[in-house]
């Protein structure tokens, strides 16, 4: 049996954070949990998660683009998925190869599609 695959979601609304985080160990992924770009960063620098997911708009000497955009640059194999409570990316660039989720479909969409780009 594998290891499940590791997930880091960043969110700042704790609620939202833990019902993110529910769904996806509900669905077998391990979850890594930050509330601001800045805890992101130094969570990226000691693991190697599979995926990012991050909300574009968050606290943090950068926004969840700029974090997207880094972590890319630095960890090419990161599956990014950025999601937003607007119905669209149009807030900030996508980095090449993400995929964007808006959040009233975050919960139905966010296992296939991670799983997807994780498969890849």
């Amino acid at each position: 049996m594998t290891a499940p695959s590791s997930v880091l979601v960043v969110e700042e609304e704790t609620h939202e954070l833990d019902a993110i985080a529910e769904h996806l160990a509900g669905a077998g992924f391990s979850v890594l949990r930050a509330g601001s770009t800045d805890e992101a960063l130094a969570i990226l620098e000691k693991e190697a998660p599979a995926a990012l997911v991050t909300d574009a708009h968050l606290p943090g000497r950068i926004d969840g683009h700029e974090l997207a955009r880094l972590a890319r640059e630095r960890f090419p194999a990161l599956a990014v998925v950025m999601m937003s409570g607007h119905s669209d990316a149009s807030s900030g660039p996508l980095p090449e190869g993400a995929a964007f989720v808006a959040k009233p479909y975050l919960l139905e969409r966010l296992v296939p599609t991670l799983r997807q780009m994780i498969a890849a």
